[in-house]
């Protein structure tokens, strides 16, 4: 079957046209056009012959199947994307797929695909740079191309959070949580009695408070309202101020699990943090929990990662327009034990994730 292009059409018209207007006003003889019309019509047969194979094979959705992932959550802590192929040729004929990768200007990945009976999971890392935001991935069998995709990454940038602590030590204890290149933070100790500015600040996080002012509050739904975040770690006492229940939606305290390092929890259910196609981090094996605050059954609801007893360790809860996601355990010697440092700091990434991710639309 002959195909042409736009353009050459139209090449092959001119070719045509300019002939017959020579020979009309007489400044060509007939020999001379017929010579001229002949050498158009192969000139047109030659530019169509290298399409006449584009169109000679058909690739149906059931020719060719593929699942390709990106691992944005990359851009966090690393200066390549992680990206994974699973694809499966069906059609027999099609001995090979090329995939290419690039940002229009440079070509970051070619894989040449060769065709199996089963199932092939390829694995690869792309180097980022500052300027990188768009992926263009083409699939290609010859001169075919199959399919055609792009991927978008998240732009990276800092992220505000003001921290508030109830005291100095526990301030210290947590310095780690924020030593990041994607973060800009800001540290006070929490006085009920001062008015603090929230507006100019993406994510807060209250670390073991147990009573907020009635400003604060309020302030902090106002925050919410602006599409805000805010990480809580959980003081079992914060009881006695149901104001955060009722405002705030703080889930309502069952007990404090846990009484010795003889008993301990482990952490289950880790979707939240190992969304991606990567393999679990065996730190989440290697981390004890003693303590935890035990929550009422109904806030299961709200669970993203838990402990071998199904109760919460994180709960995200939509709160106006933002969200705020609750920790249930601590970092000290009498309620987990060093290894939870690392996984804390997976877990608020991940939140970080979201934030960077929501800023985006």
């Amino acid at each position: 079957m002959i195909s042409f292009y736009h353009v050459e059409i139209l090449w092959c018209l001119i070719f045509v046209l300019v002939p017959i207007y020579l020979l009309k006003n007489s400044l060509i003889s007939k020999s001379y056009f017929y010579i001229q019309l002949l050498s158009i019509i192969l000139l047109c047969l030659f530019l169509a012959k290298p399409h006449t194979n584009q169109y000679s094979e058909t690739f149906d959705e059931l020719s060719f199947l593929y699942d390709l992932d990106f691992n944005d959550y990359d851009i966090m802590n690393s200066d390549s994307l992680a990206y994974q192929l699973k694809i499966d040729i069906k059609n027999p004929k099609i001995d090979s797929i090329k995939m290419l990768i690039s940002n229009g200007s440079t070509v970051y990945e070619t894989l040449n695909i060769i065709n199996i009976d089963s199932t092939q999971i390829i694995d690869g890392f792309l180097p980022l740079n500052n300027s990188d935001s768009l992926f263009q991935i083409s699939f290609s069998h010859g001169n075919n191309i199959i399919a055609n995709l792009y991927h978008l990454i998240p732009e990276k940038k800092n992220i505000k959070i003001g921290s508030f602590f109830p005291n100095q030590n526990i301030l210290e204890n947590h310095s780690f949580l924020f030593n990041k290149d994607f973060v800009t933070n800001e540290n006070f100790i929490y006085d009920e009695f001062q008015k603090y500015n929230f507006q100019d600040k993406e994510i807060i996080i209250l670390n073991d408070i147990d009573n907020l002012s009635n400003q604060s509050v309020v302030d902090l739904q106002k925050f919410l309202l602006n599409n805000g975040f805010i990480v809580v770690f959980l003081n079992p006492s914060f009881g006695n101020n149901k104001d955060l229940i009722y405002s705030l939606d703080y889930p309502d305290i069952k007990a404090v699990r846990g009484s010795s390092r003889n008993q301990f929890f482990t952490i289950e259910n880790i979707d939240f943090v190992n969304k991606d196609f990567l393999a679990i981090d065996e730190i989440f094996t290697k981390s004890k929990i003693y303590r935890y605050v035990e929550l009422k059954d109904d806030e299961n609801l709200f669970s993203k990662i838990s402990f071998s007893t199904d109760d919460p360790l994180l709960l995200e809860k939509e709160v106006l327009n933002g969200k705020i996601f609750f920790i249930t355990t601590k970092i000290n010697s009498n309620w987990s034990n060093t290894d939870f440092k690392s996984v804390l700091s997976d877990i608020l990434d991940r939140i970080l994730f979201q934030k960077m991710i929501s800023n985006a639309f």
